[in-house]
């Protein structure tokens, strides 16, 4: 990065054109490729076979239905957990068995702030709950964990925690997918639409989508949360659409790909810009060359985080609305 900022003979008499034209060609070398690198689908990836490929999700789920090191036996007192949002790609606690299949006369949406995971108070992110829908026709598919009773109380400590937001537990019956086996009583976490996080007022999918386009939080890209759901959805139940969540996942490609692009270009050469600007207020000597480049090295940094892409995102479509 040095060597590119003294080839660039940066001067404190250099005029805001020139800085512009010197920060496009930072960007040029160093950020477009970075920029340009977005996937439209994030990937699921699970344990290699024997021919070192990846298999795909159910392949794994058939193969591996519990995430024990030792044999539990099955009691009675044991619980069965229904997930229908994250839960069905991550589920980060003990269980001795799951199951594909849904739950009866609910429609899942989009409908959930997320301040704690994809998002953060001052940009929520979205993420799914549900809604009472037709008994005969609505069905939300998922996946059913069994807990063994001795890790019960453990496991569902954790997830109190990990659905403070909003969500509360219910009990419903659980339907096998594709099986037709006698259903199973599930606990299931719904965010009620009178808790503080509650989202549904706003319930067009291009605003839901423009939400989830420039979101993140401590557990990532709000677009990977949607994304793994997609995928995951696709490949356990190949035969069921789900039109809520493939509507958004189209109007968030299209963002992708129509916007994104562009904005995250302006918005790292306005950043670009800006350190060029605050360095070359004195004669551009070896020290501030160097300070130039330690500062253009910690943004190309922070622009392997996750998140950054948001970041930037939101803040250059703040610019353009004032």
């Amino acid at each position: 990065m040095l060597r590119l900022v003294q080839g660039l003979r940066l001067s404190s008499n250099s005029n805001s054109n020139e800085l512009s034209a010197k920060a496009a060609e930072i960007y040029r070398e160093c950020f477009a490729e970075l920029a340009a690198s977005s996937c439209p689908l994030s990937q699921h990836k699970c344990n290699s076979n024997s021919n070192g490929q990846h298999s795909t999700l159910l392949q794994c789920f058939d193969a591996k239905p519990s995430n024990q090191t030792e044999s539990i036996a099955p009691s009675p007192d044991d619980v069965w957990i229904f997930g229908y949002g994250s839960l069905v790609w991550k589920a980060d606690f003990p269980y001795i068995d799951r199951r594909r299949g849904f739950v009866c006369g609910y429609k899942r949406r989009f409908y959930q702030h997320s301040i704690d995971h994809r998002g953060i108070p001052e940009r929520p992110g979205r993420v799914v709950t549900l809604l009472p829908g037709d008994l005969t026709q609505d069905r939300v598919y998922g996946v059913a964990y069994r807990i063994a009773a001795a890790q019960k109380s453990q496991v569902l400590d954790h997830l109190d925690y990990r659905e403070k937001n909003g969500y509360e537990r219910c009990n419903l019956e659980f339907h096998e997918y594709p099986s037709t086996t006698m259903p199973i009583e599930v606990i299931i976490y719904v965010a009620t639409q009178s808790n503080d996080s509650y989202a549904g007022h706003v319930w067009q999918v291009p605003c839901i989508a423009r939400q989830i386009f420039t979101s993140a939080g401590p557990s990532g890209p709000n677009r990977e949360y949607l994304f793994n759901l997609f995928i995951a959805m696709q490949e356990l139940f190949p035969d069921v659409v789900d039109e809520h969540l493939t509507e958004l996942v189209d109007c968030v490609k299209q963002y992708i790909k129509n916007e994104e692009p562009a904005l995250l270009e302006q918005a790292l050469k306005a950043q670009i810009n800006c350190i060029l600007s605050e360095f070359l207020a004195k004669d551009a000597s070896e020290q501030q060359q160097e300070a130039i480049a330690q500062r253009l090295e910690a943004l190309l940094e922070r622009c392997q985080q996750p998140g950054w892409r948001e970041e930037l995102l939101i803040q250059e479509l703040q610019e353009r609305t004032i």
